[in-house]
C-alpha cells in the first residue's frame, strides 16, 4: 500500500466519520420533530374537545368526526417523518458497513527480527 494509498484511505475514514456524525444529528433533529409534532397534536385535541364540549348543536359522530381528522393528519405528519429517519438509519448503516469492509484491509505489519516484544519474560531471547 502506497503513501498515497494511505492518505486516500485516511481521508475516506475522516469522511465518513462527519458523514456519520452528520445523519446521527439529522436523527435527534427528526426525533425532536416526532416530538414537537405529538405535543402540538395534544395541544390541538385540548382545544378542539374544549370546542366540542361547549357545542351541543353538533351530533357525536360529527364531534368524532373532527376529532380522528385530527388524529389522522397528526399520523400523516409523524409518519413522514419517521420515514425520513429509517432512512438516515439505513444510509448510517451503508456507511457503516462500507467502513467496516475498508477496516479488514488492513496489514499487520511484524518487527524487522520477525520477534513480537512482550512483557513476559520467559518469551525473551537470549
Amino acid at each position: 500500500m502506497s503513501w498515497m494509498d494511505k492518505m486516500k484511505k485516511a481521508s475516506k475514514s475522516v469522511v465518513d466519520a462527519g458523514a456519520k456524525t452528520m445523519l446521527k444529528t439529522d436523527i435527534v433533529f427528526l426525533d425532536r420533530e416526532i416530538k414537537t409534532r405529538k405535543q402540538s397534536f395534544g395541544i390541538e385535541i385540548y382545544d378542539l374537545m374544549e370546542d366540542l364540549e361547549s357545542n351541543d348543536s353538533l351530533a357525536v359522530a360529527e364531534k368524532e368526526a373532527k376529532i380522528r381528522a385530527s388524529f389522522d393528519a397528526a399520523r400523516k405528519d409523524i409518519a413522514v417523518i419517521q420515514a425520513k429517519k429509517e432512512c438516515k438509519k439505513e444510509e448510517m448503516a451503508v456507511l457503516e458497513a462500507e467502513s467496516g469492509a475498508a477496516a479488514s484491509d488492513t496489514y499487520d505489519i511484524p518487527p524487522s527480527d520477525g520477534v513480537v516484544v512482550t512483557n513476559d519474560p520467559s518469551q525473551t531471547k537470549v
